[in-house]
Parts: structure tokens; C-alpha cells; sequence
């Protein structure tokens, strides 16, 4: 029975399954988008392998807000510096943290350079985030072999 069906038959018949179903679960799972990008209102952004910035959640979400929501929240004028900051201050403390793993930074040149950059953001230091970035920091420290930050010292940091 199976050697009547050659190679060829099999594959197209295989490409055409899977392309029936690519396109049922685009029409079922993604039928706004598709319809945005047809008629215009949003671009296919497609992003390359080689972009560093992949995971800065700037990046992501200067891509996902769209213009609406931007013109909304400056016009009502609720716009929060603080949690853009926090933003602004976990993303630095990542990449800083990075740097000093590949660097190999002492403790005390860790700490002392950690503490410019808790300094750089003064309203985070006084708002509720304060205990929260503490603990990204001794989270990410924990991931580092030569450095070792407890609590108390991460929040002895912003003084």
C-alpha cells in the first residue's frame, strides 16, 4: 500500500498539511495582528541575531507601547519618573554586574563602584523599590563566584 505513494506525493502533501495549519493558528491565535499589518497600522519588526540590546527591557518596551498609550499618558500628565528610574536603575545594575564578572572587580571596588551608581538615582533610594533592588542586587551578586553581598550590606549601599 505504501509503495504506491513516491517521496514527492509525501512531501507536498506534508508541506501542505503543515502550511494549513501555520495558517490556522495565525488566524486563530493572531487574527488582530495579521490585521494590523495588512491594513497598515503596524510594520513586521524583525530583529537580528546580532543586536546586544535583545533583553534590555527599554528596548522591549519602547517596541510593544504604541502611539496611543504614549500620547495618553502625556496628556493626563501620569507619567511615573520613579518607576522609570527604577527601570533605568535595574537595567544598569545588570550590565554593570556583567562587566564585573568579566572583569574580575574586587569586593570593595565592586562596592565602592555600586555605590556611585545607587548615588546617580536619588529617588529611587528614597521610594518603596529601595528593598526590592536590594535584593536584585544580592540576587545577581549570588551569581558571581569572587563576590558576596548579603542583604544589609546591599542596603547599607545607598547610604
Amino acid at each position: 500500500m505504501f509503495t504506491n505513494i513516491s517521496w514527492g506525493n509525501y512531501i507536498v502533501v506534508v508541506i501542505l498539511l503543515l502550511a494549513s495549519w501555520y495558517l490556522f493558528v495565525g488566524f486563530r491565535f493572531y487574527f488582530d495582528e495579521l490585521k494590523e499589518i495588512i491594513t497598515g497600522k503596524r510594520k513586521l519588526q524583525f530583529r537580528g541575531f546580532e543586536n546586544p540590546n535583545y533583553q534590555d527591557p527599554k528596548f522591549e518596551l519602547k517596541d510593544q507601547e504604541l502611539p496611543e498609550e504614549i500620547s495618553e499618558q502625556a496628556s493626563f500628565g501620569e507619567f511615573d519618573t520613579t518607576f522609570q528610574d527604577v527601570d533605568a536603575l535595574v537595567a544598569r545594575l545588570k550590565t554593570f554586574i556583567a562587566d564585573a564578572a568579566k572583569k574580575k572587580l574586587v569586593q570593595k571596588e565592586f562596592t565602592y563602584y555600586l555605590q556611585l551608581l545607587l548615588r546617580e538615582f536619588p529617588s529611587v533610594k528614597n521610594s518603596p523599590f529601595n528593598s526590592s533592588v536590594s535584593e536584585l542586587i544580592v540576587s545577581e551578586c549570588d551569581k558571581l563566584e569572587s563576590i558576596n553581598l548579603t542583604q544589609k550590606e546591599a542596603e547599607a549601599l545607598w547610604e
